[in-house]
């Protein structure tokens, strides 16, 4: 009888041993199959991210799209309507016209073309800015310039211009057009909260700050002020307090910044404004 049981003992093993065998095949061809399963899947989610970083881009690229073409449709409508107004006026102007006014057209023109060009220059350096074209020049003739093509722009808004410039013969690299649009943006921004009658102020001096010898260009104005928490955010590319889109002073600030410069501004509400930007002169 112990033969026997001893046979059927062994056979029982040998089963249990073929059924343990079949399981690990069927489990290791699982965990085969789910690891390239796990492989496919992980390939999957790297193209899934690869298409919607793609889809995120064009997203982010039309929306930049539309936020430029709403910012131009909305600062260029008014200068478009004034321009075609004054063409107009010129274009049907016989020879009753007097030689004042068809002066006044004209500067009304220029205004409307200077108007659109800030326009315009502030979306293009906000969107792309390539590295800026450094020349040597005389700042107190780049203030001199920036005060002439502001002149039709303040006469426009009965103001003021006052200039005090101590800055001719002080040389130093700048792009001469991005920084005359610094100016030109000062100037608007001026004029946007400066009452008729009120007076605008430029100014070039040379000090020493630290035992380095500075350019300082200030613009003032006798308008409503900045509110003390807004001193921190006017520089910040969409803010503003007036429904304008808000880039030219960020535009301001990257342009100085470019120049290895500083800018910043001092405000009382109620009392103005005085924007100082510093360049550090060799």
């Amino acid at each position: 009888m112990q033969p026997v049981l001893a046979e059927r003992t062994g056979s029982c093993f040998d089963v249990q041993q073929q059924e343990l065998a079949r399981a690990f095949t069927s489990f290791t061809q699982a965990a085969n199959s789910l690891e390239h399963s796990y492989a496919q899947l992980q390939s999957e989610v790297v193209r899934l991210r690869l298409e919607l970083d793609e889809k995120n881009r064009e997203l982010s690229r039309s929306q930049a799209l539309v936020e430029v073409s709403a910012i131009l449709a909305h600062e260029i409508r008014n200068p478009l309507g004034s321009l075609e107004l004054f063409v107009n006026l010129l274009a049907d102007s016989d020879a009753t016209a007097s030689p004042s006014d068809r002066a006044d057209w004209i500067s009304q023109i220029q205004v409307g073309v200077r108007t659109l060009a800030a326009t315009v220059n502030n979306v293009l350096h906000v969107y792309s800015s390539p590295p800026a074209s450094l020349v040597a020049c005389d700042l107190g003739e780049l203030l001199d310039r920036a005060a002439e093509f502001v002149v039709p722009l303040v006469a426009q808004s009965r103001l003021h211009l006052e200039m005090s410039n101590a800055l001719h013969g002080v040389t130093r690299p700048a792009d001469l057009h991005r920084f005359h649009q610094v100016l030109l943006n000062l100037v608007v921004n001026a004029l946007r909260f400066t009452p008729s009658g009120g007076r605008i102020s430029l100014a070039g001096t040379t000090q020493s700050k630290a035992g380095r010898r500075i350019a300082e260009i200030n613009v003032s104005d006798t308008g409503a002020g900045i509110a003390a928490e807004h001193l921190d955010k006017i520089f910040t590319a969409g803010f503003s307090t007036r429904g304008s889109p808000g880039l030219g002073l960020a535009v301001c600030k990257k342009i100085v910044e470019q120049h290895g410069g500083t800018i910043f501004a001092a405000s009382q509400p109620g009392q103005g404004a005085t924007f100082t930007i510093r360049l550090p002169l060799s």
